[in-house]
């Protein structure tokens, strides 16, 4: 259980980064700052991606643990 608690949690800590940088490179830091609700959701969106599908990705390697 650990294992996937783990792969959750690189997962959005990988996708707050991903969205993050999404976020600067084709909206700019204006974009966070006078849309933060939008880019709240869009931070989200890449961070609960990457978690599931790090999740996903452990359950898959959970019988070779």
């Amino acid at each position: 259980m650990r294992f996937l608690l783990v792969n959750f949690a690189g997962g959005f800590g990988l996708g707050l980064a991903a969205g993050f940088v999404c976020v600067i490179l084709y909206s700019g830091l204006d974009f966070l700052l006078h849309e933060p609700l939008a880019a709240a959701m869009m931070l989200w969106g890449f961070a609960a991606t990457f978690a599931v599908g790090a999740v996903g990705t452990g359950l898959a390697l959970l019988p070779y643990e």
